[in-house]
């Protein structure tokens, strides 16, 4: 009789880790209309921030959710994995809590989903995207940016007329401004940071860094310590802060520039070859 109890729990352990452990994918689209909406906040744990500028009247989502045998809720629009909310004048995407108590087996993984947002947005919205693990990307937005993560690295790419804050702790710090510069605050602990900026943005550059290389091509003073260096200078009257902070990893700061197309070399004819003499 226990060696039949012991054959039964051995056998529903195994069914239950073949359940929990089985890797599933779920895609999930949504649709807002953007007017009325100036703010978007994404908080997340798990999952990658992509947020793209877009068309103006609607904002959209592709959410794709990877998960171990979590439950699919059908009457929910986002199939319960994670919350969204328009309150006033803000878009909230969260990750749901739920109330219900999940089993947890540590070797096997967990029922937490991890999930990867792509958004398209008005060039406009205001941004604060979070997450714990993974990486954020933005491209052609022009509104007021918070970014931070923990691990996973930021790429920046924006018009630069609004301020940009984005922090990350194990990751790559990039940001490039398109168009002008109204300040920034860069900085991370365990990587590189790379600011580029228009060659006529005016600011006021606040380094601070421990272990790596600095290189720049506008015109700045290096005031080295030991155990750390800060760099400090005005450009085109030093109007906007850009401060970067890093401990481990080379900062660059450089001008924003069109690469030039290399000339097309000349070809000359050749000249036909004489006919050998006749004997």
């Amino acid at each position: 009789m226990l060696n039949r109890k012991v054959y039964l729990l051995a056998l529903t352990f195994f069914a239950l880790s073949c359940t929990v452990g089985e890797r599933r994918q779920t895609t999930v689209t949504r649709s807002w209309p953007a007017g009325g909406i100036r703010n978007l906040k994404v908080i997340e744990v798990d999952g990658s921030l992509w947020v793209k500028a877009g068309a103006s009247d609607h904002i959209s989502l592709v959410a794709r959710v990877r998960h171990h045998g979590t439950r699919v809720d059908k009457d929910d629009p986002n199939r319960g994995y994670f919350k969204t909310e328009i309150d006033g004048d803000t878009l909230r995407i969260s990750q749901r809590r739920s109330g219900r108590v999940h089993i947890v087996f540590p070797l096997f993984g967990h029922s937490r989903p991890h999930i990867d947002y792509e958004l398209e947005v008005p060039s406009t919205i205001a941004l604060e995207l979070k997450t714990v693990n993974g990486r954020i990307t933005t491209r052609g937005t022009e509104g007021e940016a918070e970014l931070v993560t923990v691990n996973g690295g930021i790429d920046a790419e924006t018009a630069g007329i609004r301020e940009l804050y984005a922090k990350a702790v194990n990751g790559q710090v990039r940001a490039k401004f398109l168009r002008d510069f109204n300040g920034a605050k860069l900085k991370t602990v365990n990587g590189r940071v790379e600011a580029i900026l228009p060659s006529s943005a005016s600011f006021t550059c606040n380094l601070t860094q421990v272990n790596g290389d600095f290189e720049a091509s506008f015109p700045l003073s290096i005031h080295s310590h030991p155990g750390s260096r800060r760099v400090s200078g005005e450009v085109n009257g030093g109007r906007y802060q850009l401060q970067i902070t890093t401990v481990n990893g080379d900062v660059e700061v450089q001008h924003l520039s069109v690469p030039l197309v290399p000339p097309v070399p000349e070809v000359k004819p050749v000249p036909p070859v004489p006919p050998p003499p006749t004997s």
